[in-house]
C-alpha cells in the first residue's frame, strides 16, 4: 500500500484560495451551484452526426453518379509547333541593355 504524497505548496495555496472564494459567495448562489452539480445530465444529441454522416454519404453518391454518367472525354490533340522556326528574335542580344543594368541597382535584386 502507497503512502499519499504530501501536498505540493501550489496544492496548498489553491486549496486556501478555494475556501476563501467559497466564503465569499452568497448562499443563494452555493444553492445554484449545489443544485447544477447534482441535476442530471442532459442527454447527447446523436442525430446530429448521424445527419452530417447521411449528408456526406448522399453528396458522395451523386458525385460519383455524374462521373460515372457522363465519364471526362478524351483529353485534345496537341497543338503541333509550326515547321518554320521564329524563335531566333528571342535570341538575340542588345549589348546596351547590359549597359543600363550595369548602371542601375536592378541586377542585384
Amino acid at each position: 500500500m502507497s503512502r499519499p504524497h504530501p501536498p505540493l505548496p501550489d496544492d496548498a495555496r489553491l486549496q486556501q484560495l478555494h475556501a476563501q472564494s467559497l466564503q465569499q459567495l452568497s448562499p443563494a448562489t452555493l444553492a445554484r451551484l449545489r443544485a447544477a452539480r447534482h441535476a442530471p445530465a442532459r442527454p447527447r444529441r446523436a442525430h446530429g452526426w448521424w445527419l452530417a454522416t447521411a449528408c456526406t454519404a448522399v453528396v458522395a453518391l451523386g458525385l460519383g453518379y455524374s462521373f460515372t454518367a457522363h465519364p471526362p472525354g478524351a483529353p485534345p490533340a496537341p497543338v503541333m509547333a509550326s515547321a518554320v522556326d521564329d524563335s531566333g528574335g528571342l535570341l538575340d542580344e542588345n549589348p546596351d541593355m547590359y549597359v543600363w543594368l550595369g548602371a542601375t541597382d536592378l541586377a542585384m535584386e
